[in-house]
């Protein structure tokens, strides 16, 4: 066997903590967008751009049809051609260009002029970020050679997804601290945002570079001999629906806490109460305390016993998002912060546990039946980000007009929708349990 055809885990094995780390740090700029996407955007467009509810729920289900649709695609030209690395060189790059040109301009366009300039980036920023979610992701079942090995990465993966939200929130709480009004954020802190997205494409593009340093370019010609013909065969199977639908639930789940949390917060504020505590502190202190929690997950997670499989990783976390959604719903007295983080860390470790159990359950799927990575991630991600679009465009359009006829709206969709993904995870995984 010549060194040319080689199979890819002779290439890159043994996977060492060395290969690890770097192999970690290939995501961290599409992880540090994603929080601010997530948590600030939507706070962004309404409070910041003074841009209607419907029109900025518009905005950002268009990144996510984009997304989605950009999403098999990349999936199939990573499989056919099997240069990962270059499509993840590529996707950077769009993602830098698209990050900062949707937080650089100031709101003096005219409504329809903004609106166009806003969709022509959102759309270039997402088609970049779901290029180096795929070749990245694509990477996980062609390094590891067994199941730990792919559940080592998936995890490292998670945790460097976890720190750059905590840091992105650690962040935005540093930069929003020298505003004109601790008790209000509005137009004129335009700048302040502006500023936190200069220092997260410096860290990106520098993480990124480091990554392409230490992580080889594999060649994937030896590990399937018909990639065509058996991708074709990929959606007969149920387990990859069944799959689908457990990554579907816990990324909405995470997701709408990621976007209405802040919004939740915005609430409570101009309802009158919690005055004691800074806005632009509560907006970055509290998702902090999640994604601590969420942290602290991942590492018990690195740890786990082998009795203590995927699946029941994936039960105990569903457990977990149910309670914290049910806390909110059941009402957290105005003033109780320590109750407000009690059910945020219920939510982040229940985050924590159903992402990396669902994407290691895909990774298992795909080592047992021989699939191009690139293509079943590109499926499973497919629906979640078309479902979790519509979800938020959906929550958007029922936001009452004025506000005040529904003053405790972002309340019940922490409650009441993050609930319903939950159960939603526990079915897909009564299902998964009836296949095999």
């Amino acid at each position: 066997m010549d060194g040319e055809n080689a199979p890819l885990l002779n290439q890159i094995s043994p996977l060492n903590d060395a290969k690890l780390f770097f192999y970690g740090l290939g995501h961290v700029y599409n992880d540090l967008c994603a929080a601010v996407w997530f948590s600030y955007t939507l706070f962004y467009f309404q409070i910041i751009l003074e841009i209607e509810p419907t029109t900025a729920g518009s905005l950002m289900m268009l990144g996510q049809v984009a997304d989605s649709l950009a999403t098999p695609v990349c999936g199939w030209a990573i499989d056919r051609l099997n240069k990962p690395k270059a499509w993840h060189k590529a996707g950077t790059a769009a993602v830098a260009v698209g990050f900062c040109m949707i937080f650089s301009l100031k709101p003096t366009l005219d409504s329809w002029k903004l609106l166009i300039y806003h969709t022509v980036f959102v759309i270039i920023f997402q088609i970049g970020w779901a290029i180096v979610q795929i070749s990245h992701l694509s990477l996980i079942p062609a390094i590891a050679i067994d199941q730990r090995q792919s559940s080592n990465l998936t995890t490292v993966r998670y945790t460097a997804s976890v720190c750059c939200n905590i840091f992105v929130y650690l962040l935005t709480w540093i930069v929003l601290q020298n505003g004109e009004n601790p008790n209000n954020i509005g137009p004129k802190d335009i700048f302040k945002f502006q500023e936190l997205i200069f220092i997260i494409t410096a860290l990106g593009v520098c993480t990124s570079s480091i990554f392409y340093c230490g992580i080889p370019q594999p060649n994937f010609t030896s590990q399937r001999e018909t990639p065509q013909k058996v991708n074709k065969n990929v959606l007969k199977k149920f387990s990859i629906y069944t799959v689908s639908l457990m990554y579907m639930s816990s990324r909405l789940c995470t997701i709408l806490n990621l976007i209405y949390v802040p919004l939740y917060l915005e609430e409570r504020y101009s309802n009158g109460s919690d005055k004691d505590h800074g806005i632009r502190s509560a907006v970055a202190v509290v998702p902090l305390v999640s994604f601590c929690a969420s942290l602290f997950a991942s590492i018990l997670l690195r740890y786990k016993p082998k009795q203590f499989g995927h699946r029941l990783t994936y039960l105990v976390g569903s457990i977990f998002c149910l309670g914290g959604s049910g806390w909110i719903a059941y009402g957290i007295p105005l003033g109780s912060y320590n109750q407000l983080y009690a059910a945020v860390s219920f939510t982040g470790i229940g985050g924590s546990a159903t992402m990396v159990s669902s994407l290691c359950l895909t990774a298992d799927f795909i080592k047992i039946n021989g699939y191009g990575g690139g293509f079943v991630y590109s499926a499973v991600t497919f629906a979640d980000k078309i479902l979790s679009g519509g979800v938020v465009l959906l929550i958007q359009y029922l936001q009452c007009s004025p506000k005040n006829l529904c003053p405790l709206y972002y309340e019940a969709v922490l409650a009441y929708a993050c609930s319903s993904s939950g159960i939603l995870g526990l079915f897909s995984l009564m299902l998964l349990s009836f296949e095999y």
